[in-house]
């Protein structure tokens, strides 16, 4: 039986000449493995080219009962995202989100509100102009992909002078006796974050130590909760552009 996928592409890895294995997350099925035609046609180019980190696609994947890789016919773009490919930039900030989502995102069960931010996201970083806005993206993303995952700080605890629990998720008037914690500077920024849009984000110009720490700090609070992200092949890349 076929049925419409909707996806954003995590990851993509050659499985023989013919075809490749993309790792996706799809609106209908939450967490997939594609099996898409590869080759040198001209088709099998223009399907590659929306095989890129976060490229949006759909297409009619053969679901069978008990069968994990799904073959995948009549790929087409979900949305046009002339940016994402030509600019290097973003480019370097899709592949960065995709390896993230790629390790956080390990159910298979369909999220449609995950699937909208996610879909939304990846339209927004298409069309930003370059500046702060691109710049201050992943921050703005990560944090607001907590939501999602179950580990959103609870905003509501933090007072002045508070540090924040990383284990726990939440502000405190004293540091715990285990575990990781932050300053009550630094948990001063987490409840920056928490009030940042993307839109906001666009208009705040940050020092790079600043962003580069930020970014230090929700890479270690995904790591704590869901999967080891200090070892993304992005992360170098990323850090040595913001």
């Amino acid at each position: 039986m076929y049925e419409t996928l909707k996806c954003a592409v995590l990851r993509t890895i050659k499985y023989d000449d013919r075809r490749s294995i993309v790792t996706a997350w799809s609106m209908e099925r939450g967490r997939v493995s594609l099996l898409v035609p590869a080759g040198a046609s001209r088709e099998a180019m223009r399907r590659r080219a929306l095989m890129m980190p976060l490229g949006l696609f759909e297409g009619e994947a053969d679901i069978r009962p008990g069968r994990e890789l799904l073959s995948i016919r009549d790929v087409r773009p979900l949305r046009v995202l002339p940016d994402l490919s030509s600019n290097p930039v973003k480019a370097v900030v899709a592949m960065f989100l995709s390896e993230v989502l790629e390790r956080v995102l390990r159910e298979a069960a369909p999220d449609p509100l995950l699937s909208s931010y996610i879909f939304d996201a990846v339209e927004l970083l298409d069309s930003l102009s370059n500046g702060p806005g691109i710049a201050n993206f992943p921050l703005v993303f990560l944090y607001k992909l907590g939501r999602f995952t179950g580990i959103e700080p609870d905003s509501g605890s933090w007072r002045p002078g508070y540090v924040f629990d990383m284990n726990g998720g939440i502000f405190r008037p004293t540091a715990p006796t285990a575990g990781r914690w932050l300053e009550a500077d630094e948990a001063e920024f987490v409840r920056l974050l928490d009030r940042l849009s993307f839109a906001s984000a666009a208009r705040l110009r940050l020092p790079r130590a600043l962003r580069r720490r930020a970014l230090d700090m929700l890479l270690e609070y995904y790591t704590l909760h869901h999967a080891r992200l200090s070892e993304l092949k992005s992360l170098p890349v990323v850090q040595e552009i913001f």
